[in-house]
Parts: C-alpha cells; structure tokens; sequence
C-alpha cells in the first residue's frame, strides 16, 4: 500500500512538473471592434513544449468560437463561469515543430461608452510563461484615437500606432513574461460624424508618415510575413513593379534601368521614386547630373 502511495505521489509530481514547465513560445492577441460595438478575438498560442491539455479564462461571455491547430487535433469546449466564459481544450499531438494553436471568438463586454466616446478595456493574461508576446486592437473603420496627444489614447502608454488606411490600430510588444503576468490594455477612441470629417483626416495624415516602418514592426512581432510582403500589400501596382525590378537587380539600380525595365516615361519613374523615397522604401543617391542610383531600403 505504502509503495502504491508513493507511485501515486512521484507521478503526480512529475505531470505538474511538466505542466509547469511548458511556456509559450510565442502569445499573439488580436482584438478587432466592430461597429456594433462586437469584438473579434484571435488568440494565437505556440508552445514551447508538448502538452495534452489548455485552458484559456476570458473576462465576459464568448460565442461564435472556432480553433484550429497545427498539430493533430484540439477538442475545445466552453465553460460558463459567473461573468467570464473558459475555454478547455484536449490537445492531441502537439510537438516542438507542430505547436500552434488558434482560437478565435467574439465578446460583448470588452466596451464602455463614456462621453460619447468609447474605451476598450480587455485582460490577455494568462498562465504560461511567454517568451515573446504581440497584443494588438483594431479599432472600426473611420474610428480615431480619442485625445490629441496619442500616447494618452491608449495603456500602457508604450504602445504604438498605425494605420491601413481603412483601420487605426495600436499594438504593444513584449518579451519574457512570467506566468499570470498581467496583460491588461485599453484603447480610448472615437467616431467621429461627419461634422469631424476634418478632424478624421488630419489623424490619418498624421499617421500616413510612420505607416510602413509600424507595419514592418508590426509584421515582425506577428510573425509569418517578410517585410518587403508587408511593404508590398500596402503599394500600387506601378509601385509594386518598381520595388520587384530593384530586387531583381540585388536591392540597386541606376532611375535610367528603371525607366528602361518599367517602359515607363522619365517623369513616371521620378514620381513614384519620389513618393517611395518619402515614405522611407528606397533611398535616392545621386551619381552624377543626369543618373540617380536607387537602393531598396526595405530587405527581403
């Protein structure tokens, strides 16, 4: 009996040593606001170690939920708690290589009309240890940062900002969390009438500046992408061409090779050089009175 006790102790003691030990790889929370004031939630999790079982605790109540993975299988249920909502999953195959999981669902609760205005409030913590964390809240088309000085839109402060041109959204990254650490964030934001149009505009003009280095950080920490991809999904199709001819030629070319391979006029290809160089693609480099040379500033 005594011996059967002792088994029975050294493994449990091993399992939980095990469930401690696996931590996340990598932690990825995309918060998207409706205009009905709905949010869709992606949870991307990649753990850093085997594990048969997941549980996930959201603040409010949860529907529309779906999951994939990259592994063999997740059997996921919801469990309704008193104002939160858990999620419980079996994992079946996970592996160092095959480690991803993705939730997806919507919530309700994560939104507060104060003035006029709305604030986002949600809590990504959760019981891993993380190496590396990316939080990110889109806010509803035409939506903008509530107060002038950005920073005071959001919490934590340190966040950063960019735009699609269609959304505004603020992200936060983060590096070697301990488990339970807290992961609470909130957006501030407004939506403007047509009576703000001008006010609207002026914010996506002053956004327009830092676009594409925000989206290459932004694609780093998210994962999966290269930056010239990213670069690439926000050009046109003439400036798409001329960033493919630059890498064609190992990130340099002479403005004259661009004309030639572009069969675009002089002044075409001067105008969308322009226009790359101003939002920090490529840089211009005179090499003589008649020649630029053209280098791509943004690597594979």
């Amino acid at each position: 009996m005594k011996q059967l006790i002792v088994v029975s102790v050294l493994l449990f003691f091993l399992f939980t040593h095990s469930a401690l030990a696996v931590g996340l790889e990598y932690y990825g929370a995309e918060a998207t606001i409706n205009e009905d004031l709905s949010v869709k939630n992606t949870i991307v999790l990649k753990f850093d170690e085997p594990i048969n079982h997941f549980d996930y605790q959201v603040n409010g109540k949860i529907y529309n939920f779906s999951v994939s993975q990259a592994f063999d299988s997740a059997n996921c249920r919801i469990i309704d708690l008193k104002d939160a909502a858990g999620i419980s999953c079996d994992l079946k195959g996970v592996t160092k290589e095959k480690n991803t999981l993705k939730l997806i669902f919507y919530t309700l609760d994560n939104i507060k009309e104060i003035d006029d205005k709305y604030q986002f409030v949600a809590n990504y913590g959760i019981d891993f240890p993380i190496k590396e964390a990316f939080i990110l809240v889109r806010l509803p088309r035409n939506g903008v940062l509530a107060e002038n000085v950005a920073n005071k839109s959001y919490f934590p402060s340190d966040g950063k900002f960019l735009t699609d041109g269609k959304h505004i959204m603020v992200y936060w990254d983060r590096e070697n969390l301990e488990s339970g650490e807290n992961l609470r964030f909130s957006v501030f934001y407004d939506l403007p009438v047509f009576g703000n149009f001008m006010y609207y505009i002026n914010n996506v003009f002053l956004l327009a500046g830092i676009v594409i280095v925000a989206v290459v950080v932004f694609i780093y920490f998210r994962k999966g992408k290269t930056a010239e991809e990213v670069v690439k999904s926000v050009l046109n199709k003439d400036e798409k061409k001329i960033v493919d001819i630059l890498n064609s030629y190992g990130g340099h070319a002479g403005q004259k090779v661009l004309v030639r391979e572009t069969d675009f006029s002089k002044a075409k290809v001067s105008r969308l050089v322009k226009a790359l160089a101003e939002r920090n693609i490529v840089e211009i480099e005179p090499i003589s009175g008649r020649e630029n040379k053209i280098s791509l500033k943004i690597k594979k």
